[in-house]
Parts: structure tokens; C-alpha cells; sequence
């Protein structure tokens, strides 16, 4: 079998074989500073540029903040010895707006990302007895859109620590950060099927179905920070300090409105077209009610700070999407054969580190921050009783914009993976970058602060 596939910059993120069942590869683009933490969601993030799948990130930002973000990933594909494909494509990442006050304790969110994608270009020769050559083609195209509005809120507790041995100091104890947000999910996949058969005096076979999808659902996120120690000097200066967090992440099951249109045809090809001469099955269905999964993540991490800026951060993390349960209600499009939805899981743990005494270092890359993360991440089907596994380690960067007065900064964010089904047959090896920004006024045309003069 040779695999083939098309390259080039479009709405696709993934060009995966492995991206042709139910909706495509789910879940497989994350903001920079996420994908550079291992894609955690629920409690590492940064104080520049908030998860837009976690809306109680979005309550951590110091003001208001414009991001955006786009990728570019480098994928090789091997089934056994003989088969073997490389692709390079992007595709644009993540946009999110979030409007804050200044110190505020409430921030609106509205944004866009991708959920799933599919963009996969599969042939197969053959030869059969009696018919001579024949030439499998399987293309996909398409993939799910997450548009999103919410609200994000911050209580903040106070409390008093030591400051020398006669002297005590009221500092902020324990943050809750609550989000809360409504996804619309929209799209539409592609997937045509190609039985051409070298001899014209055969005709061809084409089979094609259109799905598109429409969903509409609530995410709900809660951080809790709490301080375990604070050390204060006596003349109140902050030494150092070390502080846990909890993050849990739901969002329940979903209606989900889908519409498919599936056509099978014979076909020759005249000239390099395909030309359809009979239809030979033909179905519409509008308007199908099935229903999306409920999901859950939860994780902790621990943080220490220094008086110096230094500051060292890691944490783990666990969640699952029951696309098992949620699959009993799919339409027969969405059940491909040989391929059975499960439940999908993603296990992460990610290492976070500023340097510190940035007047000390390069004034850009002094002043950044640094990441580094793991992930095994479980598919929500699969093929031939093997599911599909992919393990990923990554790292990335938080700088300064160069030029900017504001606490603007460029992201970036690397993963290295494998993806396979574990049964020896299709095997994927692939390098993702992510680059990003996230903009935020300069402090004396800070939006929503109100002025001391007219």
C-alpha cells in the first residue's frame, strides 16, 4: 500500500489516515503556552494568555488581552517496511479576546478554536484476479469549529503572615477563579471513498458522505489557589513564598445536531475526471438529533516564588471524555466500520521556570519564561480493537514583544509525538510548532481604567 498526502496551508490542522473516523482527530491544537505545558488545561496557564478551553484562566490576566496564535506541523507516516509518507502543513490556531479591568475581578470572553479536523489523502494498488490493477483513493476534508462566550470571576482571600520577629503583614491567602462559558460547535466533514479500476473496460466506483454538525454546550472551570508559606522580612519586604493549586474542568453531555448526505455512484474517469454515470444508493438525513460526551479534568500543582522573580512551577493532570456512552445515540454515518467509539483519557504533567533577576540576563530572554511537558493522550475510538495512542513531550517560551512598553508577549510552543493504533500497522511520527502573541494596552491608554481628569 502507498500512502499519498496533500500539503499546503488551510483550515485543516491534521493530514493523520487516522483523522477519517467520526468527526477527526479531536482535541489536537492548544494554545502556545498550553501545547509548550503538555496541552494541560486546569491549572498551568500564564498570566499573558488564558486557555479558551478552561474559561477560569481567563480570571488570572491583568488586563485586558488579544491573542492569537497559528501552527505548523511536520507529520511522517510508516506502515510496515514498504509504505511511507511526509507531509508539511498549518493552520491558524486559537483567537480569544479577553476585556478586563485593570485589578477587576470580573472578564468577558469571546473567542474561536478548533475542536477536530480531518485532512487525509489515503491510495492503496492492488492487483485482483480477473480485473487487473486496481487503485483504493480515500480523501478527507473538513473538521469542528468551538465559538465561544463567558464570563470569568476572582475572589481573593486576605490574611495576615509574620513580617521579622514583631511585626505581621496582611497578604493575599487563597484565590478562587471561576469561569464559565457557552461553546457553540459547528462544521462539516468530508469523506469519499475511490474504487478505480486501470482497465476502462470496468467502471468505477465513488462513495462520498457530507456530514455537518451543529452543537450547542456550557464549560465550566474553578482554580483554587491557597498559600502554604509566605516569608516576609522585617521591614515587609517579600522574600519567598510557595502556594498549591486545585483545577477541576466539566462540561456536560450536549444535544448535537447533525445533517448527512451519502451518495454511492458509478464513475469513469475521462481525461483525468471523474465523470458519475449511475447512482447506485442515495440517502439524506436532516436534521439528525444525537448527543456530544460529557467530559471532566481535574489536576494540581505546586508553585514557589522568590523575591528575585525566580519562580518554579509543576503540576499533573488527568481527564476523560465519554465518547463511549455518547456514541449509542450516533447516526450509522458516524459508525465506521471496524471502528468502535470509547472513552478517550489524556494524562499530562508539565515543569514551569522564570529565571529571576532579569536585570542580570539578555533583557528579552532574561524576562521569560520557560516550559517543558509530557502527555499520553488516548483517541476516542478504536480500530480493530486497538486504540489509538499518542505521546507527545514539548516545551516552549513566553518573551517579551520587543519594542512594546505594554506586558505584551510572543509564545511559542513545540510538541514531538508518535501516534499509533499499537497493532503494528499505521505508524506516525510528527513535529508541531506554535507561534503566538497576546496583546495588551500600554499602561497610559489602559482600556476601562477611569481617568483622574476630563
Amino acid at each position: 500500500m502507498g500512502l499519498s498526502v496533500s500539503v499546503g496551508w488551510s483550515q485543516n490542522a491534521e493530514y493523520s489516515p487516522y483523522s477519517r473516523f467520526g468527526f477527526g482527530l479531536v482535541g489536537t491544537l492548544q494554545t502556545p503556552v498550553s501545547a509548550g505545558l503538555g496541552g494541560m488545561e486546569s491549572v498551568m496557564f500564564s498570566n499573558y494568555q488564558f486557555n479558551p478551553n478552561n474559561p477560569a484562566t481567563a480570571s488570572a490576566l491583568g488586563q485586558t488581552t488579544l491573542q492569537a496564535s497559528g501552527t505548523s506541523t511536520s507529520l511522517s507516516m510508516r506502515e510496515g517496511t514498504a509504505s511511507n509518507a511526509t507531509a508539511l502543513y498549518g493552520s491558524a490556531g486559537p483567537i480569544g479576546l479577553a476585556i478586563k479591568k485593570q485589578g477587576g475581578s470580573n472578564t468577558l470572553i469571546i473567542g474561536a478554536s478548533p475542536f477536530s479536523n480531518s485532512g487525509y489523502a489515503i491510495t492503496r494498488t492492488q492487483e485482483i484476479d480477473g480485473i487487473g490493477m486496481v487503485q483504493e483513493r480515500y480523501d478527507g476534508s473538513g473538521g469542528l469549529t468551538k465559538a465561544h462566550i463567558g464570563w470569568a470571576h476572582t475572589i481573593k482571600n486576605k490574611g495576615y503572615v509574620s513580617a521579622g520577629p514583631n511585626d505581621s503583614i496582611l497578604i493575599q491567602k487563597s484565590v478562587l477563579h471561576t469561569g464559565i462559558q457557552t461553546q457553540y460547535l459547528f462544521g462539516e466533514v468530508t469523506r469519499t471513498a475511490m474504487l478505480d479500476v486501470v482497465d476502462v473496460t470496468f467502471l468505477d466506483h465513488r462513495a462520498r458522505v457530507e456530514s455537518q454538525h451543529r452543537s450547542l454546550s456550557a464549560n465550566i472551570g474553578v482554580i483554587y489557589d491557597h498559600l502554604l508559606y509566605a516569608k516576609y522580612q522585617g521591614n515587609q519586604s517579600f522574600e519567598k513564598s510557595a502556594s498549591m493549586r486545585f483545577g477541576l474542568l466539566y462540561t456536560p453531555q450536549s444535544n448535537l445536531t447533525s445533517e448527512f448526505l451519502s451518495i454511492d455512484e458509478t464513475t469513469q474517469n475521462l481525461g483525468g475526471i471523474d465523470i458519475p454515470l449511475d447512482t447506485a444508493f442515495f440517502d439524506s438525513s436532516d436534521k439528525f438529533l444525537a448527543r456530544m460526551p460529557a467530559s471532566w479534568t481535574t489536576g494540581m500543582s505546586l508553585m514557589f516564588n522568590h523575591a528575585n522573580g525566580r519562580r518554579l512551577a509543576f503540576g499533573v493532570e488527568y481527564g476523560e471524555t465519554q465518547w463511549g456512552t455518547a456514541s449509542k445515540s450516533f447516526d450509522s454515518h458516524l459508525q465506521v466500520d471496524d471502528m468502535k467509539w470509547v472513552r478517550s483519557s489524556a494524562s499530562r504533567a508539565s515543569l514551569e521556570w522564570t529565571p529571576g533577576n532579569a536585570d542580570r540576563h539578555h533583557p528579552t530572554w532574561g524576562k521569560g519564561t520557560y516550559r517543558l511537558g509530557i502527555s499520553r493522550v488516548i483517541q476516542p475510538y478504536e480500530i480493530s480493537g486497538s486504540p489509538i495512542v499518542a505521546n507527545t513531550v514539548s516545551g516552549g517560551f513566553s518573551i517579551p514583544l520587543v519594542g512594546s512598553r505594554s506586558l505584551s508577549r510572543l509564545h511559542f510552543g513545540m510538541e514531538i509525538g508518535e501516534r499509533s493504533a499499537g497493532d503494528g500497522s499505521l505508524e506516525e511520527t510528527y513535529a508541531r510548532m506554535h507561534v503566538g502573541f497576546s496583546l495588551m494596552p500600554f499602561f497610559k491608554n489602559n482600556w476601562l481604567k477611569e481617568r483622574l481628569y476630563d
